[in-house]
């Protein structure tokens, strides 16, 4: 089994890039037990377990332990850690969340690399469901939908005001949480592919980053955006 490296589509073992979006494929065999689940990082991290996985990083709940509070770690791949454009990427991400400064997109705390010279950031933890759940369980009121429309404007606003474009926009980047009385508070997430503006380009001409239902025209086309 190989999955893509951006969109997370899994193929047959002989796809050695993905037909949707031109990027290479990795192994996607299971793998045993994560050795990082249980272990300290950075003398301060506890790592308890595995939220997610992408492409590029894998998503771990972890708990300051000075602190005792709850965080989520990013930590790029360790297979994919020889790819510079990806191991570029994964730094961008980075550092466009730490120049983002708004209320609906998830902050970034701390940055630094493993003593493998894995690269990882620290984000807020944030505790809901995805946007794309919520559509598919269809129990948002037409107010809901429509702050959560306005929450995702303002916070891209945001982003495109500091000079960032997301490129990969969709409900399984926005995550709803427990805000007081607002059970739709919302945070955008996966700034991977993003655009960042003084920042040299790490996509070719005429490549296509993003999830096909959801780019605009000019994206799909590989045109500028």
């Amino acid at each position: 089994m190989r999955q893509c490296t951006h969109c997370g589509s899994r193929f047959s073992n002989d796809a050695r890039f993905c037909p949707y979006d031109g990027e290479p494929t990795r192994d996607a065999t299971p793998r045993g037990a994560d050795a990082f689940i249980g272990t300290i990082l950075a003398g301060r991290y506890r790592i308890e377990s595995i939220l997610g996985e992408g492409g590029m990083g894998i998503v771990y709940r972890a708990v300051h332990v000075e602190l005792d509070k709850r965080v989520a770690v990013k930590m790029l791949r360790a297979d994919m850690a020889n790819d510079e454009t990806v191991a570029k990427r994964f730094v961008q991400e980075a550092k466009a969340l730490s120049r983002i400064v708004h209320a609906h997109i998830v902050e970034v705390f701390d940055f630094g690399r493993t003593e493998d010279g894995l690269a990882y950031f620290v984000m807020e933890y944030l505790e809901g469901r995805s946007l794309r759940e919520a559509l598919r369980e269809n129990d948002l009121s037409a107010r809901e939908i429509l702050r959560v429309a306005r929450a995702m404007a303002e916070g891209l606003g945001a982003a495109h005001a500091a000079g960032i474009i997301h490129r990969d926009l969709k409900p399984d980047n926005v995550q709803l949480v427990q805000r007081d009385d607002d059970r739709c508070y919302v945070k955008i997430l996966d700034f991977g592919v993003a655009k960042v503006a003084g920042v040299s380009r790490l996509t070719r001409n005429g490549a296509v980053f993003g999830t096909p239902h959801y780019m605009s025209p000019e994206q799909a086309q590989g045109h500028p955006v």
